[in-house]
């Protein structure tokens, strides 16, 4: 598989549709993969000082969109939207940097599987995740057909 490069991310959302509070740093992506870091602030951790599970969710299913979309070339990358997901929560994490990646694993011209993790810095598994995703035309960042 051919690495991407990314240039910086200068998009007014972030990348792609990503939530303001949910920002990601993209490290590389290729095609059918992406990895990313995330650093967990105060306001993204439960009562007991951990990493809310939400927060897990919606991390998960952002990189597993952006792997679901990957293309070499950057006029034909596709934003996708979720058609399912599920979350298997295995370790805790507390403030700090997470790494993200996730992985196509099949699909066809309209829809994409994906796996995804979250690791901490030391390399332990925070949760896993694996997903579908509607794919949609290139260009195209919204759809009425889902």
């Amino acid at each position: 598989m051919d690495d991407i490069t990314l240039e910086s991310v200068s998009s007014p959302n972030g990348i792609g549709s990503q939530p303001p509070s949910l920002r990601i740093e993209l490290i590389k992506r290729g095609v059918g993969w992406a990895t990313a870091i995330f650093v967990a602030r105060s306001e993204h951790l439960n009562p007991k000082g951990m990493l809310h599970g939400g927060i897990i969710a919606g991390l998960l299913d952002l990189i597993m969109a952006i792997a679901a979309g990957s293309h070499p070339d950057p006029e034909q990358r596709r934003f996708s939207v979720t058609l399912s997901l599920s979350m298997n929560f295995i370790g805790s994490a507390p403030a700090g940097p997470l790494e993200l990646r996730a992985e196509t694993t099949g699909g066809g011209k309209r829809t994409c599987f994906c796996d995804g993790r979250i690791k901490d810095t030391d390399g332990n598994l925070v949760a896993t995740a694996q997903g579908a995703f509607k794919l949609l035309a290139p260009g195209t960042e919204t759809t009425s057909e889902v």
